[in-house]
């Protein structure tokens, strides 16, 4: 029943994205593999986490070290390697807004079983699963925004001039590393300081609360403005479908019409569309 509840919140998300991908939905089965792959990202991590084995200092330094070392950097490297391998020869990879789908799917498969391995030696599992589904896991669902988004943009605007594009590549890795290793640090700098400087709690706390609201508003803001994208390159594929049709239907008005209306867009290939801004 605790697991239950502490991957609930995963299932919310994945359906939460799946369904916020308005235009063309992402096949279950695709769905499914981005999730495992994200399962497996855990594993990959944990094996070599625990083979390299860091150690740091207790203290402030020693904190954010760990939360870059132990969990951002080798994290994000893992789930980053699974989305490309999910999305390299994927052709539902069709549209901008499937980088981010993806993405969340990956980030998610990842933080259920993360999860889980948290709950596994706890006393208070409830307690803990709840916390965790509260905050670590829509924490994962943000990282996977930014890093859905950049994938995007290097996939769909490959023709862009070299600054960029190697920009975008950059930040596919260093955006959701530096949003995941202050969201940790944070957290870790606040244990480090429990027992005697409450003022130091106390900035990290509220530097906590502010980078939450951060990431919150960007990953709103990185998904309007894909799902924009989109809308453009569909309304685009419209106007072009509708103009040849009445152009066949000019050029022909005795013909009887095979169809009454143009055909919906089904396909799409976003990085010939005009750019929504």
């Amino acid at each position: 029943m605790v697991y239950l509840v502490a991957l609930l919140p995963v299932v919310i998300l994945v359906l939460f994205i799946y369904f916020v991908d308005r235009y063309q939905h992402e096949p279950w089965p695709q769905i499914l593999k981005a999730v495992g792959a994200g399962v497996l990202s855990a594993i990959v991590t944990v094996l070599v986490l625990y083979k390299l084995d860091f150690q740091f200092e207790f203290g402030v330094g020693g904190a954010i070290a760990d939360a870059f070392v132990n969990a951002a950097i080798p994290e994000e490297a893992a789930k980053l390697l699974m989305l490309w391998l999910v999305l390299r020869r994927n052709r539902h990879f069709d549209e901008y807004f499937d980088g981010v789908v993806y993405a969340v799917c990956v980030g998610m498969g990842f933080a259920g079983l993360e999860n889980i391995f948290y709950l596994i030696d706890e006393e208070d599992m409830m307690a803990v699963g709840i916390a965790r589904g509260v905050f670590s896991i829509p924490a994962h669902f943000m990282f996977a925004v930014a890093m859905g988004y950049y994938y995007s943009l290097v996939h769909f605007r490959c023709h862009q001039n070299n600054m960029v594009k190697y920009w975008n590549m950059a930040c596919v890795f260093v955006v959701p590393v530096l949003l995941h290793g202050s969201y940790d640090a944070f957290l870790m700098v606040m244990e480090t300081g429990m027992e005697d400087n409450f003022q130091l709690v106390g900035l990290c706390l509220i530097a906590f609360v502010g980078i939450c609201i951060f990431m919150g508003i960007f990953a709103f803001f990185k998904c309007r403005k894909l799902l924009r994208q989109d809308k453009a390159y569909f309304d685009y594929l419209a106007q072009q479908q509708m103009a040849q049709y009445w152009q066949q239907q000019m050029t022909s008005p005795s013909a009887p019409a095979a169809q009454t209306t143009p055909a919906s867009p089904t396909a799409v290939s976003p990085s010939a569309p005009p750019t929504a801004q």
